[in-house]
């Protein structure tokens, strides 16, 4: 780029919510090295809450969405589909030409898929950055990033490699701490809803465990089971509360690991609390609250990092370096380290899921307990 040019930056990483918070970094690093550029991010809607008021951001774009239907949905009303489904396109297109006149000097592609790809070209900017994936990708970009080390990397750090060619590159191997934090809104209200509820519920600050046991990809749950197990053994031992947070959608998995707790110590009743459904923010202030934070390596694990929590992650079919936060003082993960694991799968090939099911709940409570006593 030139020096005198007018820098306008587009991000374009759309979803999940991990990723998203994780993505701060970009951001972060282009606010604080160009502090008079704009800077705009695409996103999927459901970024909304992560992404309103950022405070490295002048602009954030939210491209179509439509909401998927059964078959059987499909087929009651054929035409009513049809009608959505054309609509959208309608949308997408306006959308695209939306991107043309955003007059964009740099797009940073932070997951390149073929959709992406696409909005990335249409922009016509000059420098379009993405990594290095498939033909059907890589034709939509002038500067291509390998991504050949990313999976031992954390991947807000790995991400700031898509910036060597505009930030300084060893920055981007070695960023300051304050670059890779994840940013999410904590208002006054969003803090005193939760204190009201917190108080409620019989909650006090640091003595209470929150348990997460869902992800929208079955293969990457740990068993319920182990979930009301480990509860159990923390109940008894350290007297705390348990807390079973879900999002939207997740309601009758978190139940389900309640009824269990419950079912093999009648005891924990009244010591195992499911809260109603919480806005992300809200995710954030009350894991900050909670003694420590186990789950499952899940969007709500990287909200409650950015909450201040101590995380405890637990992994099975992925590695858990680019998802666990390097200050290993107040995150830190627990897997298999060996049999069948790390796999990168979204289906188990064995049919055993033994990447999950083996993984003991001692195994799990020692580093409970070696957190929690550090």
């Amino acid at each position: 780029m030139k020096e005198n040019h007018p820098r306008h930056f587009l991000i374009i990483l759309p979803r999940q919510l991990g990723d998203i918070l994780l993505g701060s970094s970009v951001a972060f690093a282009l606010r604080e090295t160009f502090p008079e550029a704009k800077i705009t991010w695409l996103s999927h809607p459901m970024g909304k809450q992560l992404l309103s008021d950022h405070p490295a951001l002048n602009q954030v774009l939210y491209h179509p969405s439509i909401k998927r239907e059964s078959v059987s949905a499909i087929l009651r009303s054929p035409l009513t589909y049809l009608k959505k489904r054309l609509n959208h396109l309608r949308d997408e297109v306006r959308f695209l030409k939306h991107l043309r006149t955003l007059n964009c000097d740099t797009v940073i592609d932070v997951i390149c898929t073929p959709r992406t790809a696409l909005m990335t070209y249409v922009t016509a900017a000059q420098n379009r950055i993405g990594i290095k994936t498939r033909w059907n990708r890589n034709w939509a970009y002038n500067e291509l990033t390998d991504t050949n080390d990313w999976g031992s990397k954390y991947a807000a750090t790995a991400r700031l490699e898509l910036l060597s060619s505009v930030i300084n590159p060893q920055l981007c191997q070695h960023p300051p701490a304050h670059w890779l934090r994840s940013w999410i809104p904590n208002e006054c209200e969003t803090a005193s809803r939760v204190q009201r509820w917190m108080n409620e519920a019989q909650l006090k600050r640091g003595q209470f465990t929150v348990l997460s046991p869902t992800h929208r990809r079955p293969l990457r749950r740990w068993p319920v089971e182990h979930y009301a197990q480990l509860a159990s053994l923390i109940r008894h031992h350290f007297n705390d509360k348990i807390v079973w947070l879900w999002g939207p959608g997740e309601h009758a998995l978190a139940e389900s690991a309640h009824s269990a707790l419950v079912s093999i110590d009648p005891d924990a009743a009244s010591h195992s609390v499911l809260p109603p459904l919480l806005s992300l923010p809200e995710v954030a202030h009350l894991s900050g609250q909670c003694s420590v934070w186990i789950g499952n390596s899940n969007g709500l694990s990287h909200v409650a990092m950015a909450g201040n929590a101590k995380t405890i992650q637990i992994h099975g079919p992925t590695h858990s370096e680019p998802w666990t936060h390097p200050n290993s003082l107040n995150h830190t993960a627990v897997q298999r380290s060996a049999g069948c694991t790390r796999c990168e799968s979204n289906i188990c090939k064995q049919k055993t899921h033994e990447c999950m099911e083996e993984l003991s709940v001692n195994e799990v409570f020692e580093k409970y307990r070696l957190f929690r006593m550090a």
